[in-house]
């Protein structure tokens, strides 16, 4: 059976995104003198091949670094660790990453310059059985509120490894990149994507961070660490800080400005089999900043969810899906702009696409998701899509869980219903909706403002055959969106329409 240790369980980090304080916003920054200001990073292996000589796997190393640091040295030393029949790890092997002939340095820039250092190698496991892969650095930003002596405390990165050349397993990595800032006294959304190669279930929760080993290869927790979510420190009452364990999504309200770290556990399960578990660090710059408004999407509402509340659409194989998002800021002169990220962007085919224009009201723009999944995407699991809005300095993450399924229950055989564009558009006081049906059906043909509220609604009961459906309204001048649902609620199609009066 694959198995994990319960020491590793409890104790596994796995880093990234630390951040460090913004001066021009007047939150001090302290430097030690041999600190190299690390504001996270990542190590992640995935499985290659088994030959007779073991298991191959490719090894990735991000690093961040705010310039204000001391540079990050372009070679990094790796630990392997193996567990051995006495429930000890033992080193069996050191590696060097040197970013000059195995990787790159990029820089992404917001108030402070930050440089992502991203080493590449290969490593082979000699047999099957439990490894660690260990990097480990210092030091901390000094300036970090939640902790005692941060500026002393070690960076630890660790992926554990279950090496299984019958049923390979490769670490959990994070789709979306890292957020630098984020507000005071508001509610914040942010999704880091954690994503697992071989399908996995992955489930996550709030840890200590940890630091250097006493005891390697297993790191110690940092001193005098207080969660974020105490609503006495850090959070406020309206949103704690909390981490949802379905989609990744975190939400927080902070009470107070500083830099904070949170560490998060993923826990990785096949076949109901917990086979693996890593931690994030993650470094938040709160800021207080009344002047500078987020960007948020507005119409998220008219999206379709599941008994949970969160916002889940279905989706048959073959058809084509879009999402159309509205995003604004309420301070005009800001420049807002929209991404998303996830594993359907990725897939070698039938991938999802993203684009976004502006509507030319004001600074809101429209972001257009499109999907056509075959046959070979479909699966229990949800994709999760991460739809984030940015106005280049604050960013929030709105998550939408889709499903591509062959459940007849719900789709009642979805090729039975076609639809076409709604004419005229723009419309004054009535559009009318093309379709044609196989069969006799009941749909449900819903109007929704950009605020996400139902404005209109109506249902038919409708025979096999072609259908011209008139439907009148009276609504006032803007962008509006129409579903079309079936008796279970489930979107067949959205359309945009844009009523002139």
């Amino acid at each position: 059976n694959i198995y994990l240790p319960y020491k590793i369980i409890n104790n596994l980090i796995f880093i990234i995104m630390k951040n460090i304080l913004t001066l021009c916003l007047g939150i001090v920054i302290s430097v030690s003198s041999y600190a190299t200001h690390l504001m996270g990073g990542q190590l992640t292996t995935t499985y290659i091949s088994s030959d007779t000589s073991g298991s191959l796997y490719s090894l990735e190393l991000d690093l961040y670094r705010d310039t204000l640091g001391i540079d990050v040295s372009i070679s990094q030393n790796i630990e392997i660790w193996s567990l051995d029949v006495m429930g000890n790890y033992n080193l069996i092997s050191t590696s060097t990453l040197s970013l000059g002939t195995s990787g790159t340095v990029s820089t992404m820039t917001s108030v402070y310059g930050v440089e992502i250092y991203h080493f590449t190698d290969s490593i082979t496991f000699p047999g099957n059985g439990n490894y660690i892969v260990k990097w480990n650095n210092c030091c901390r930003n000094e300036a970090i509120i939640n902790m005692t002596q941060p500026g002393s405390e070690s960076m630890t990165l660790l992926a554990y490894v279950n090496v299984n050349n019958l049923s390979p397993n490769s670490s959990p990595t994070f789709l979306a990149p890292p957020v630098i800032y984020l507000p005071t006294n508001n509610v914040w959304q942010y999704n880091p994507l954690p994503y697992d190669l071989d399908g996995d279930s992955l489930v996550w929760g709030l840890t200590v961070p940890l630091s250097s080993s006493s005891n390697p290869p297993i790191p110690d927790s940092v001193s005098g660490y207080q969660f974020l979510s105490d609503t006495v420190l850090y959070s406020n009452l309206t949103a704690p800080f909390s981490v949802n364990s379905i989609t990744g999504e975190i939400t927080w309200d902070p009470k107070m400005a500083g830099n904070f770290v949170a560490s998060l556990t993923i826990q990785e399960y096949r076949n109901g089999v917990l086979i693996g578990a890593m931690n994030r660090d993650m470094q938040f710059v709160v800021v207080s900043d009344t002047n500078n408004s987020t960007p948020q999407i507005s119409n998220m509402q008219s999206l379709p969810t599941n008994n949970l509340g969160y916002p889940y659409i279905k989706i048959a194989p073959g058809q084509n899906y879009q999402v159309h998002l509205l995003a604004s800021d309420a301070d005009i002169n800001d420049i807002v702009s929209m991404g998303s990220f996830g594993e359907s962007f990725g897939l070698t085919s039938a991938a999802s696409t993203f684009s976004y224009i502006s509507t030319g009201n004001g600074n809101e723009i429209e972001g257009t998701f499109s999907w056509t999944p075959d046959i070979s995407q479909v699966r229990v699991n949800p994709y999760i899509v991460v739809f984030r809005t940015s106005d280049n300095f604050f960013y929030y993450d709105e998550t939408v869980q889709i499903e591509v399924t062959y459940n007849t229950t719900d789709f009642e055989d979805f090729g039975v219903l076609k639809t076409h564009d709604i004419y005229p558009n723009p419309a004054n006081t009535n559009f009318t909706l093309p379709l044609s049906l196989t069969k006799k059906k009941v749909i449900e043909i819903s109007i929704y403002n950009i605020l996400g509220v139902k404005v209109s609604s109506e249902k038919l009961n409708l025979s096999s055959g072609n259908h011209m459906i008139v439907k009148k309204f009276n609504l006032q001048s803007g962008q509006y969106f129409v579903n079309i649902t079936d008796k279970n609620g489930l979107t067949i199609a959205t359309k945009k329409l844009l009523v002139v009066k």
